[in-house]
């Protein structure tokens, strides 16, 4: 009996001694929808958002990790402001999200990954209507993503990167016109002017992430 309680105790202490690492991070960044039949150099601006988040990842087997992160996500104007063509939209969003990926060594300090993922997001949106009327409706839409980054170690267990991803999230109708009165008396419905529809979106994110 003894040496078999002794045999747990060493089992489960190897256990322990080999878990996979956690790591946990924080990042910023922003993304943009792409203007349907734009070319040029700004068709991913379309409902520009920027905002932050937090995540937490752990290896699974060999190269392969399994992350989840919460992040707030605000329309703003910024890095590059908002045609006045676009619907004056107002928008915040949280995204909850999964994702699973695997890294490669680049270099003794660099690595690269690739990752697929699944969110679900929830948007408060809002336009301005006449001269004190403004329109508001809720969401809750699915999304999914596939992204690339680098991990570049700057002290033991810490790290800094950057990602990128494609998104395929839920977008709406930028038409100004759609906030025209149809009678003097019919104002627009909140449903009708924030009908969402898959879309695709660009993400970049910055991050600083630590081993645990």
């Amino acid at each position: 009996m003894t040496s078999r309680i002794a045999l747990l105790v060493l089992t489960l202490g190897s256990s322990a001694a080999i878990a996979e690492p956690v790591d946990v991070g924080f990042r910023v960044g922003g993304y943009g929808f792409h203007r349907e039949g734009d070319q040029s150099a700004d068709s991913w601006t379309e409902c520009r958002m920027n905002g932050i988040g937090v995540f937490a990842g752990r290896s699974v087997r060999g190269p392969l990790f399994v992350e989840a992160g919460l992040d707030a996500y605000v329309s703003q104007g910024f890095p590059t402001p908002t045609p006045d063509t676009d619907l004056p939209i107002d928008r915040m969003s949280g995204l909850v999200s999964v994702a699973a990926g695997a890294r490669t060594q680049l270099a003794s300090r660099l690595r690269g990954y690739v990752q697929l993922g699944a969110a679900v997001e929830l948007t408060r949106v809002a336009v301005p209507y006449g001269d004190d009327r403004t329109l508001r409706d809720q969401k809750v839409m699915p999304a999914g993503f596939f992204g690339v980054g680098l991990d570049l170690r700057i002290a033991r267990g810490t790290y800094v990167g950057a990602s990128f991803r494609t998104l395929v999230m839920g977008n709406f109708d930028y038409d100004p016109a759609k906030l025209e009165m149809e009678s003097a008396w019919v104002a627009p419905q909140a449903d009708v002017i924030f009908d969402a529809s898959p879309d695709l979106a660009n993400q970049g994110q910055f991050y600083v992430r630590r081993d645990l």
